[in-house]
């Protein structure tokens, strides 16, 4: 890469930080491209050479999240020491949640402002190439499925990288939905996504004569009648 390559990347990384921390402190309606481009220490013509809009730079910090999510999953020594690698996985992810809770607020955001998920013209835009961070989430759950294959965990009949995107789809999700506040019943997102792989491993764990046994509160109303 060449220093003037680097200068660029460099610029760009710094537009994204020092955003990330205004839109956490400030808010991101509150922050203004003023005070973006006066604690970066550029001119507001080098802001727009790399961004259309505030908008644009929150679908870039979707996608840095998105990206660092690739380390996650993984087939460590402790899951193997302790018998079970879906569980080893499941910890992991349950660690994570435990980190957006903690910043909530700043990723409900992210999931509902940004084209990370959904979006539309400049923010949509920049979010299609969310398909590059992605695909490595992918690549390492679906090497995780492989290893809970050899190990019996999981059935052979799977296919891992299908497992891997049914993964990233309903996680994506419960955490989108609980940012929200959905269902409105105040569980915590850890509770609410240990259910959520409770009924995603079942059918991976569950043999071709099996029966697969999923269990809910029982004050829970999963749909209301409506006559």
């Amino acid at each position: 890469m060449s220093l003037r390559e680097r200068k660029k990347r460099a610029v760009r990384e710094d537009i994204v930080s020092v955003c990330g921390e205004l839109f956490r402190s400030r808010g991101f309606d509150e922050t203004t491209i003023p005070e973006i481009i006066e604690r970066v220490g550029i001119s507001r013509q080098t802001f727009f050479n790399y961004f259309s809009g505030k908008e644009e730079v929150l679908t870039a910090l979707g996608i840095e999240w998105l990206s660092q999510q690739a380390a996650v999953p993984r087939v460590d020594a402790g899951s193997l020491r302790d018998g079970s690698i879906l569980e080893g996985t499941r910890k992991a992810i349950l660690a994570q949640m435990a980190a957006i809770e903690s910043d909530a607020e700043f990723m409900k955001l992210v999931f509902t402002r940004s084209g990370l998920l959904f979006g539309s013209g400049a923010a949509a835009q920049s979010g299609r190439d969310k398909k590059d961070h992605a695909r490595p989430i992918f690549e390492a759950i679906s090497l995780v499925i492989r290893s809970a294959q050899e190990a019996g965990e999981v059935r052979a009949d799977v296919d891992p990288l299908q497992a891997a995107e049914m993964y990233v789809s309903l996680m994506l999700m419960t955490i989108r939905f609980w940012l929200i506040d959905y269902w409105q019943d105040g569980v915590d997102l850890q509770t609410r996504t240990n259910r959520a792989l409770d009924v995603l491993e079942a059918g991976l764990q569950a043999g071709p004569n099996q029966t697969i046994s999923i269990t809910t509160p029982s004050d829970t109303t999963l749909y209301k009648s409506t006559s």
